[in-house]
């Protein structure tokens, strides 16, 4: 907890960034009072908005702090991370073999950068409540394995766990236990969908667990047949609180597979996979879009890099089967990071091609498997291994203090994404609007013009550069870009503002008319207020 204040502490004086002005700032669940909080529920859908766990955090911090006070949500986003590394910590010292292990694996994932984007900014929350509440998922799985066997005479070799769970015997425990692994995992799939791979990772700790028991064949059949049926328990849970919560999201999805990828496949997942790995043991170089054009795509179905991704990921995964073959945790751990982003491996296609946040659970795995490790160099070379993983975890700390940094405000994040991504639409875009906003139009402008560049044709480039090329009182330009995005569609923001450029340059009967184009198309106020200028400026002699 130490370490979690020392490198994510500077984020409570942080304002609200990037998807905080959807998810928290203009979204109106998040300003309702606690006592109706079991409508979330029922009120399933608003698209990737909709995750009931989350709302649910926000309205607390909400009522915390009596209204959006950025400080109370980044502090709230600090102890959820907390309580998931000491989440971690408890299955770390159930499986991996030593105190010092366990507190390695625990301090990884504490500090590891390639969590910064889950932690710093108050809309990776979904991330943290998913790791939070998969981690006791799969700490109440791995004392329900303990618990059975026990009941099943199998726990002599289970090892202390196990130990200690045959000393307090205690009737209904291991039912306890799977119940509260089902309520949490619910939890997990209500914080974020993507938690439908607890099911998977609970599977690859029985193996685990099993591995190191020594049992005849026929009480292991007997014992697995009953952790069959426990599993297919927490599968069924997690599933049926899927498609209960997420209809809307789900059923789009077996049509977006059949879709054109954004590259060609099996180059670009691959690719994904391996530049996930690639993060997790060298996060160097961060960002916040790995867009197209932010990111490389593959241009053939199997390039240089899909073949070199493919090469490490063969030899991570045989790695991983030949320790889990022997009842390492250290097996599961690997397997578990490659499951856990399997969903977001562009095997379904959407626009993000990569994002940093959803390896946040996966790096729980990676840190159990490093753990493991550390358990054993602390055996044979105590001193070394201590003074290797102090350099190893001081420096990704190190590396997380300044990364958080960068989630200070949206001008700060765009331009640390542009050092990394000099070609991020995205990141030349949002800048742009952030120097808006910060009413420092000339630079705006700067920034809107490379976005540009880049993707002349983008609509809300369009708009954003009409708006400030209005503002510096260049209307003729404004007027040529708005009427480029009326030809794609003709709506109240692109209405309103051709209606500007037009007032400019003293066409008030057609700005006018624009106006009340605007307003009945749906228009904000703004464009009655520009229609009651026109008007006005109409009635001068």
């Amino acid at each position: 907890m130490a370490a979690i204040a020392a490198v994510y502490g500077r984020t409570i004086g942080h304002g609200f960034a990037f998807d905080d002005q959807m998810l928290v700032l203009d979204n109106p669940l998040v300003r309702e009072p606690l006592s109706q909080s079991l409508d979330l529920v029922a009120r399933r859908g608003g698209g990737f908005s909709y995750r009931p766990v989350r709302v649910l955090s926000y309205r607390v911090d909400h009522a915390l702090a009596g209204g959006l006070a950025p400080g109370v949500f980044h502090a709230s986003n600090l102890v959820w991370h907390a309580a998931a590394a000491l989440a971690l910590l408890s299955l770390a010292r159930a499986t991996v073999g030593s105190e010092g292990g366990a507190l390695a694996a625990a301090l990884l994932f504490a500090v590891h950068p390639l969590s910064s984007e889950a932690v710093a900014y108050v809309a990776g929350r979904r991330d943290l409540l998913c790791g939070f509440f998969a981690l006791v998922a799969l700490r109440l799985w791995w004392w329900f394995l303990d618990l059975a066997s026990v009941r099943s005479g199998d726990a002599r070799d289970a090892g202390d766990a196990g130990r200690r769970a045959a000393s307090v015997p205690r009737r209904g425990a291991a039912g306890a236990a799977l119940g509260g692994a089902v309520v949490a995992g619910l939890l997990a799939v209500g914080s974020k969908e993507t938690a439908l791979v607890v099911p998977v990772l609970a599977a690859l700790l029985a193996i685990v667990h099993a591995r190191r028991q020594r049992t005849s064949p026929s009480a292991a059949r007997a014992r697995g047949f009953r952790l069959a049926l426990a599993l297919a328990a927490v599968a069924l849970a997690c599933v049926g609180a899927a498609v209960l919560l997420y209809p809307d999201r789900l059923t789009p999805l077996a049509a977006r597979a059949s879709q054109a990828a954004l590259a060609p496949q099996p180059a670009l997942t691959l690719d994904v996979l391996g530049r996930y790995l690639a993060l997790a043991l060298w996060p160097a170089r961060l960002s916040a879009d790995y867009r197209a054009g932010a990111y490389a795509l593959p241009a053939t179905a199997l390039d240089a890099s899909a073949v070199a991704a493919a090469l490490a990921l063969a030899a991570v995964v045989g790695a991983a089967v030949w320790l889990l073959a022997r009842g390492a945790v250290a097996g599961a751990g690997l397997l578990w990071f490659l499951a856990s982003l399997l969903p977001v491996a562009q095997i379904v296609p959407y626009a993000e091609v990569i994002a940093e946040h959803n390896a946040y659970l996966g790096l729980a795995g990676l840190a159990l498997a490093a753990g493991e490790g550390v358990s054993a160099g602390l055996l044979r070379r105590p001193q070394a291994t201590a003074a290797v993983a102090g350099v190893v975890l001081a420096a990704l700390a190190a590396r997380t203090f300044v990364r958080a940094g960068d989630w200070r405000d949206d001008e700060t994040l765009w331009r640390a994404t542009l050092s990394v991504a000099p070609g991020s639409l995205r990141a030349r875009y949002n800048l742009g609007v952030a120097l808006v906003q910060a009413n420092r139009l000339a630079e705006a402008r700067d920034a809107l013009v490379a976005a540009y560049d880049v993707a002349p044709d983008d609509r809300d480039v369009l708009l954003a550069l009409a708006g400030v090329e209005t503002r510096l009182g260049n209307h003729a330009r404004a007027r040529d870009l708005a009427r480029r995005a009326l030809a794609e569609r003709r709506d109240a923001r692109a209405l309103l503002a051709l209606g500007w450029a037009q007032l400019g340059l003293g066409a008030a009967d057609a700005a006018a008319a624009t106006f009340e184009e605007a307003i009945a198309a749906g228009g904000p106020g703004d464009a009655q207020r520009g229609l009651e200028l026109a008007r006005r400026r109409r009635a001068r002699p």
